[in-house]
This record gives structure tokens, C-alpha cells and sequence, in this order.
């Protein structure tokens, strides 16, 4: 039996490979179209399409601004995970969150108004194990009308990976409490998965090790927390503070977010905080 390892923080690993699992194949699927649905119909409507034409029992809840879609699952994980590497998840819920992920860019592309945000859930009922995907609805509309590639597309969902003892047995998402997505917390979930990713994709991996990429939002100041160590010396000079703050500028300028005041960089390996002001992060170069 496999010992499962799981944490409630972002693991920059776990978020990189946890993005392989979004289908590529939704950008640029739909066009637009004329308003089909209305916006109180748009939970019934996900439900009935996942039902129908996938045989998948999901259940809708809305909070103000934010559409939740809570999908009971039989297992999440792959049957080899913690025994052979890259095996994270199970093949059948890959399948699943990809059903349910285009029926809900269907509805939201095709309804006369949408929330901001929307977020499905997806728990192992057996396992105690949630699986959470947040996105940004004008993202996906971007996306789809091919203004932003799958690979930035992509980069831009939420993902969390965590355990949930409450969530066995709970077929109908009783455990879970729907909340509203805030435009500041998305990009501080978001910015802190880029960092992790940044560090482990394949032009760089090989020289840096990620132990740990956080964010937050609080009184106007983004805070992030990393320890990245370099392995060994790549060929050209990186800065791993640079590369950081090239993250930070590139996502709040491409959001237009400017409701901030400072930016908290804090290195946890070499036990340093340095603070940045709004005008010096608006005005970093980016590269991304």
C-alpha cells in the first residue's frame, strides 16, 4: 500500500506536472457564438450536458462572482504513483476533468453573462483527496478566440493538490464550502506556480533544484516565498531574484492589476526579504 505524501502548500514540482493534465486541446476549440444560455441557468445547464453526453454526476454551486463544479471521483491518483515516476494521476479522471473542463468553457463561452472566475473540484472519495482547478473566465474566452496560446493558457489555471479526509464518501460535495476567487489572491496563487515552473522547465531544470514556491496577497502587498537552490552553474549567468521579478512584472502588467503597493520577495535559503515598489515592478523587463 502507498504511503501518500501530499501537502496543502504549493509544491512547485507538483505544479508543473499537475499542468500536464489541462487539455490543450480547448484552446482555440470553440468560436463565438450568439448567447445561448443565460447566466442563472448556467450551473443547471454544465450539470445536465456533463450528465448526459460524458455520464458524469457533477454538482454546481455558486458563490458571487465565482462558478464551482464539484466532481466525485473513484480515484485520482494512478494506480503506480509513489512507485514509478511521472505517475500522478489516474488515467480515467484525466479523462474526466477534461470532459468537464470543456462542457463549462461550452456553457461560459456560450451565455449572455458569466462569473469572473470558475473552479471545479474534483475529490477521491475513497482516498480523502482533493484535486482543485481555479480559472479566470476571460482567460478562456481569450483563449479560445486564439488571442493566447495553449502554452500561456495553460500557465494561467490555479491548481491545488491536497488531502482531504472529509471529502470520503461525500458524493454530493458536502465538505465543500464555495467561495469567491479575488483577482489579487489568483495572481498570487498564480505568480507563485509560474516560479515553480519557470525553475523546472527544460532549458533551465538541470541547474536549479525548487524546494518551495508561495504567495500571497494581504493589505496590499504580494508576498512571495521561495527556496531555490542552483545545482550547478548554467553557461549563461541567471539571477534567480531577476528571473523572479521578471514573473511578477509580466503577470500583473499583462492583468492590468496596478491595486498593490509593494512587492515581498523572500529568500528562505539565504534567509533574506527585500521589498519592491509598485513603480519599480510595473517598470522590470519581461521576457515571458
Amino acid at each position: 500500500m502507498t504511503k501518500l505524501k501530499l501537502s496543502s502548500k504549493n509544491s512547485a514540482r507538483s505544479a508543473l506536472l499537475l499542468l500536464n493534465i489541462i487539455p490543450f486541446v480547448l484552446c482555440g476549440c470553440f468560436s463565438p457564438k450568439e448567447h445561448t444560455y443565460k447566466e442563472e441557468e448556467i450551473p443547471q445547464i454544465i450539470e445536465k450536458i456533463c450528465k448526459e453526453e460524458y455520464g458524469l454526476n457533477v454538482v454546481t454551486k455558486r458563490a458571487e462572482n465565482t462558478l464551482w463544479i464539484y466532481a466525485p471521483m473513484e480515484r485520482i491518483l494512478h494506480k503506480d504513483y509513489g512507485t514509478t515516476p511521472d505517475k500522478i494521476f489516474d488515467e480515467d479522471m484525466s479523462g474526466k476533468l477534461r470532459d468537464i473542463l470543456i462542457t463549462t468553457g461550452r456553457v461560459l463561452m456560450s451565455s449572455d453573462n458569466t462569473p469572473a472566475f470558475f473552479g471545479i473540484l474534483a475529490s477521491d472519495t475513497n482516498l480523502g483527496i482533493n484535486y482543485t482547478l481555479i480559472g479566470n473566465t476571460l482567460d478562456m474566452r481569450m483563449s479560445y478566440s486564439g488571442f493566447i496560446p495553449w502554452t500561456e493558457s495553460n500557465r494561467r489555471y490555479i491548481i491545488k493538490f491536497e488531502q482531504a479526509p472529509q471529502a470520503i464518501g461525500d458524493t454530493s460535495g458536502l465538505h465543500f464550502n464555495p467561495y469567491n476567487v479575488d483577482m489579487a489572491d489568483f495572481l498570487a496563487l498564480q505568480i507563485s506556480q509560474r516560479i515553480g515552473w519557470h525553475f523546472q522547465n527544460e532549458r533551465i531544470k538541470e541547474y536549479f533544484k525548487v524546494e518551495r514556491s508561495e504567495g500571497k496577497f494581504e493589505n496590499g502587498t504580494f508576498y512571495f516565498d521561495y527556496y531555490i537552490e542552483e545545482i550547478s552553474r548554467p553557461k549563461q549567468k541567471i539571477k534567480i531574484r531577476d528571473e523572479i521579478l521578471g514573473i511578477v512584472s509580466y503577470c500583473l502588467k499583462t492583468y492590468g492589476f496596478e491595486d498593490f503597493s509593494t512587492v515581498m520577495l523572500t529568500d528562505l535559503r539565504a534567509q533574506e526579504k527585500l521589498y519592491y515598489p509598485k513603480k519599480e515592478i510595473l517598470s522590470w523587463p519581461t521576457e515571458f
